[in-house]
């Protein structure tokens, strides 16, 4: 199950609909919408946000299950990791969430680069 699943199915389990959700985020529904459907990848910012709202942890987006057992989808140092997150105050979580952001915008970059200069 990736991300976008795993937030619709938690925001399903606690009871809100995308309208509700988007409201709390300060974002207009059909962008929350591109989320769940995986039109759009969350930054690590939006996804805490997210969880906020959810009342969950950020980690959960990474977790399911399946015949009664936790399945992760990210290795276990990097799950440990997440979960970390949660101690720190709100102005280390957003530093390392744009730094997270950063490394993975430069990540997509350098791809889309690559592949242009391959074609």
């Amino acid at each position: 199950m990736d991300i976008a699943e795993q937030i619709k199915k938690i925001r399903k389990e606690k009871g809100f609909s995308q309208q509700d959700v988007a409201d709390k985020l300060s974002m207009n529904r059909v962008q929350y919408n591109r989320i769940e459907t995986g039109k759009s990848d969350p930054t690590m910012n939006i996804l805490q946000r997210i969880a906020d709202v959810l009342e969950i942890e950020v980690v959960q987006f990474f977790e399911a299950k399946k015949n009664n057992k936790e399945i992760h989808s990210i290795d276990e140092p990097t799950l440990q990791r997440a979960k970390l997150l949660d101690e720190l105050d709100e102005i280390q979580k957003s530093s390392i969430c744009t730094m997270i952001d950063t490394a993975i915008a430069n990540k997509r970059l350098k791809e889309a680069l690559s592949n242009a200069m391959n074609i």
